[in-house]
């Protein structure tokens, strides 16, 4: 018997991003993913989670092409 997955919807990944990205920056997904991708976070560990969860976002997601702009 193998370990249980966690399903995640797009909708479910988007809004626990958008929801921690403000509860603990104060800021939206968008703005967190663009602070990261330009280097202006002052301690990405901090969301390291967040940012993990981005990643299972297809690379055209509009919330990654929002932020890549």
């Amino acid at each position: 018997m193998g370990t249980p997955a966690l399903e995640l919807t797009r909708d479910e990944i988007v809004g626990h991003i958008g929801a921690e990205a403000r509860r603990r920056l104060g800021m939206s997904a968008e703005e967190l993913l663009r602070a990261y991708w330009g280097g202006q976070l002052a301690d990405p560990g901090q969301v390291a989670d967040l940012l993990a969860l981005a990643c299972l976002l297809a690379a055209d997601d509009p919330l990654i092409a929002g932020a890549t702009k």
